[in-house]
């Protein structure tokens, strides 16, 4: 899947891309500043670079459902405005299933305990 953020693009406030063989997250995305929700579920992401996602200060919604991330950055719960964090079905251990079944918000919780200082 191609993104471009050239004409309307940078007014662009959700983006599903499930479902497209994605291995990482398109670097256009990191421009596209007015995004609310990104739905990047079904794909084959191995890692998230929360470095690139903390600019995206519109981000209310991420969903990173059923890919192939290893390990869950504490750096996610960054986000200035992330609200729905969904992560279920990928390969990482930490935090446990127990701690994802409680929601986005004990998730991102759980993560801001994890940030280093």
């Amino acid at each position: 899947a191609v993104v471009s953020t050239q004409s309307t693009g940078a007014a662009l406030e959700d983006l599903n891309m499930s479902h497209n063989k994605l291995t990482e997250i398109p670097e256009t995305v990191y421009s596209m500043s007015a995004i609310c929700s990104l739905i990047l579920s079904n794909n084959q992401i191995s890692k998230v670079e929360p470095s690139k996602l903390i600019g995206l200060s519109s981000l209310v919604c991420l969903d990173l459902e059923n890919n192939n991330i290893g390990r869950l950055p504490p750096e996610l719960s960054l986000i200035p405005n992330l609200r729905t964090l969904l992560v279920m079905g990928n390969s990482f251990k930490i935090p446990r299933a127990d701690v994802l079944a409680r929601g986005s918000t004990e998730v991102i919780a759980w993560l801001k305990n994890k940030v280093p200082l």
